[in-house]
Parts: structure tokens; C-alpha cells; sequence
């Protein structure tokens, strides 16, 4: 049985709109899986098995097919009066994906409905913010979030999940899960296998074929060691500073070479980065910038690193890193941080309608409220109406109208 995702929910919403709809994102990621979920949402709407059709086009067949001429796909519809629901996995292998996609919708979007995913390649996400405006919407399909890792792990109290006052017992279950997840991430492969040894093979496998082979050959990187350099580097960067000059001098690479393979990390959704919060949008820009990325398991079999939080040095990194990622898939895309000029940092800076939500990240079993200064004073400072969130690991407490205290179950619902 295919485990549900939440996104599911919404593309569920655009099955009946003419857009396309494109899943993309990492490999391995389970866009094949949603596809597969979509596919009974079509039918649940009444529409028959032969209205239906998945065309994975790493059948080569198929593949020769599409290439040869998009309107080919009519030689698998048989009934040409009601509409019929193409699902096509892996649309970045066609010689032109985005000339093949923009022909059927703009002859046929009232007959067929075109639900694809595509491989999160530099080539095909450049081409679809052009030659698609209008036409497409574009779902990226992240990682699991902790939820969804719960609900994959079949975890016995995920009832208590949205309950603030827990057994020690029942806590102590969540923390053992959120230190798996972060040592392991969320890949779901990764994720059903339950055996330590073999999600770390799986993990080292994933760095080999998709970081070291596909994103390389995809960016054309000729001198493997320094992109092999500089992917250790960043991964042992999270939550820091991004100094180009200074990773620059350290590697030895030139600074275009490097903003290079940012741009590549970037655009295959490895690598995200979080720019300072100021009111002049240039400064967001030339300022430095904070570094994530997308996943902790893979970061850390990047780095050969798996032993237990407690006996590990970037323990905080990594709860920043999650936090991170738990806003970006649940509440916002546009994360920034906070940072003075006497190096006073909040993590995080939220704007969501009209509101600005600092959220500091305490990687700490608080029992007491922390040194407020700096939160209260850029709430003071902000224009717009705000309340603070210090997310943290036990602490609950939101007694307060300018400072909330929640533990890591509770990010999403921060705003």
C-alpha cells in the first residue's frame, strides 16, 4: 500500500484545471509514488481505467514514441470523446520536454490533462519558467517532514503529536524519533528501512548515483575533487554563514567556479539559502547568505558521519537545519534571518499576511525561558504587528503575547 503524503491533498485540488501539473524535485524523493496516489484521486472523480494512462518514460519504447511526435499520445487513447488523464514519470528524458508539453496543452488542454514529474535538472528547470508561463503549476516535492516520518514509521503515539503535556515516557519515544530522523532524514526508502546499517548503505548509495553522478554530469563538472571538496565543506556549513571569498581561499577554487556549484545545488534542490531580513531587497541579495540543505541523512553520509546527538559537536546545526526545513514545507518558502551589526542573529524571520514571525532555535531541553533582549528588541523595532517563537526541544509555554515557547511537534503551527 502507498503511504499518503500531504501534498497529495493539494495537487489533489488542480486535477479538474487545465494547467499542467509538474512534480519535481530531488531523485528518490517519491515522485513516482504520488503519481501513483494521484492516479486513484482521478478515479475516485469517476474516471475510468481507460481514460488513465502511465507512460514511464524510461521505457525506451515509449520514450521513441513521445520524441517522434507529442500528438503520438493519442495512439493510446480509445475513447477520443470523454477527456483522458496522462501520467508521465521522468518527462526529462524527451529531446525537447518543454516544446512537447506546450504543443499538447495549447492544441488539447480541453481533451487531455498532462500530470508529469521531472528530474530536478538545471536544463528542464530553466526551460519551464519560459516557454511554460501560464500553461503549468509546479509542485516541489520535498523529503518527508517529521509527520509524515511518523506516519511512515507507523509510530505508536502519533495521537499525541499535537498534545503539549506528554507522559515522560511517550516524550521520550518522540525525542528517539527525532534523533533518527535527524541522523537519517527522510527519504522514504530510507525512512521503511529499519535495519541502521542498511539506511546508511542506502544513503551512501544515493550519494553516489544522484550527488556525485547525476548533479555532475548535470552541471558538466570537469575537476571532480574540488566539487567533491566543496560538497563536504557546505555540508559541514549548515545554519553558518556563506563567506564565497573565504570558501574560495580555503579550497583554492575560483569564486565563479564555486558560485557555479552553488547555482547547481541550488537548482537540484540539494542546497537552500536564507537570506538576511532588511528592507532594501539589493541588500537581501549582496548580503551573505545562510546555508541548509535538504536533507540530514544525506548531509550526513556526505560527511561519514553518524554517531548519536549526544556525542556529536554539531547536534545544534542539524536541530537548525530541520527547523528549517519544517517551515519551508509547512509554512513558507521565503525564510530569512536576522542578524545586527554587533553579530546579535535570530534564526529565523517569517512574513506571512502582514505579519513578521522571528523564530530562534534552542536545541535544548529548556526548562526556563531564555535571554529575550535581542527578540524583544527587533519586535520593538518591527513595523508590522508580530509575536516571537522559540522552538526548542521540551519547553512549552505561551503565556506571553510577544514571546511563544514550542517544542519541535509544534513548528507548523508557528503562524
Amino acid at each position: 500500500m502507498i503511504k499518503s503524503r500531504k501534498i497529495a491533498k493539494i495537487i489533489e485540488k488542480w486535477i479538474d484545471e487545465k494547467e499542467i501539473i509538474i512534480l519535481t524535485g530531488v531523485r528518490q524523493v517519491g515522485k513516482t509514488s504520488l503519481l501513483q496516489l494521484i492516479e486513484e484521486k482521478i478515479k475516485e472523480k469517476n474516471v475510468g481505467e481507460k481514460n488513465i494512462f502511465y507512460l514511464s518514460l524510461e521505457d525506451i519504447n515509449i520514450l521513441n514514441t513521445l520524441n517522434e511526435n507529442p500528438e503520438n499520445v493519442f495512439q493510446y487513447v480509445l475513447d477520443k470523446n470523454k477527456k483522458n488523464y496522462f501520467l508521465i514519470d521522468e518527462i526529462q528524458y524527451l529531446d525537447n520536454p518543454s516544446n512537447f508539453l506546450k504543443l499538447l496543452y495549447d492544441k488539447y488542454a480541453d481533451k487531455i490533462k498532462l500530470i508529469i514529474t521531472g528530474s530536478s535538472s538545471l536544463e528542464l528547470k530553466a526551460n519551464f519558467q519560459d516557454s511554460l508561463a501560464g500553461r503549468k503549476v509546479i509542485f516541489e516535492i520535498n523529503p518527508l517532514d517529521f509527520e509524515e516520518f511518523l506516519q511512515f514509521k507507523n509510530f505508536n503515539y502519533i495521537d499525541y503529536l499535537s498534545k503539549k503535556d506528554l507522559p515522560e515516557n511517550i516524550k521520550k519515544e518522540f525525542d528517539d524519533m527525532l534523533e533518527e530522523y535527524l541522523l537519517y532524514g527522510g527519504m522514504p526508502a530510507v525512512v521503511l528501512q529499519n535495519d541502521k546499517e542498511k539506511k546508511i548503505k542506502l544513503l551512501e548509495e544515493y550519494i553516489g548515483a544522484y550527488i556525485n553522478k547525476d548533479i555532475r554530469s548535470i552541471g558538466k563538472i570537469e575537476n571532480i575533487a574540488y566539487f567533491n571538496n566543496f560538497i563536504k565543506i557546505i555540508s559541514s556549513q549548515i545554519g553558518g554563514l556563506l563567506n564565497i571569498n573565504e570558501l574560495s581561499n580555503t579550497l583554492n577554487i575560483d569564486r565563479r567556479i564555486l558560485e557555479k556549484y552553488l547555482e547547481l545545488l541550488e537548482y537540484t534542490f540539494v542546497l537552500y539559502r536564507s537570506s538576511p531580513f532588511l528592507s532594501n531587497i539589493r541588500s537581501q541579495i549582496t548580503k551573505m547568505q545562510k546555508i541548509y540543505l535538504f536533507d540530514s541523512g544525506v548531509r550526513n553520509a556526505i560527511l561519514g558521519n553518524f554517531i548519536t546527538l549526544d556525542n556529536r559537536s554539531d547536534a545544534g546545526a542539524l536541530f537548525e537545519n530541520f527547523v528549517y526545513m519544517e517551515l519551508k514545507k509547512n509554512i513558507s518558502n521565503k525564510i530569512f534571518f536576522y542578524r545586527t551589526a554587533s553579530g546579535s542573529e535570530i534564526d529565523f524571520i517569517i512574513e506571512k499576511k502582514g505579519c513578521v514571525y522571528p523564530i530562534e532555535v534552542k536545541f535544548k531541553q529548556l526548562r526556563k525561558k531564555i535571554d529575550e533582549r535581542v527578540v524583544k528588541n527587533f519586535i520593538i523595532k518591527s513595523k508590522k504587528e508580530c509575536f516571537a517563537n522559540v522552538v526548542n526541544l521540551s519547553l512549552n509555554d505561551d503565556n506571553s503575547k510577544l514571546i511563544k515557547y514550542i517544542d519541535y511537534r509544534f513548528i507548523k503551527n508557528i503562524v
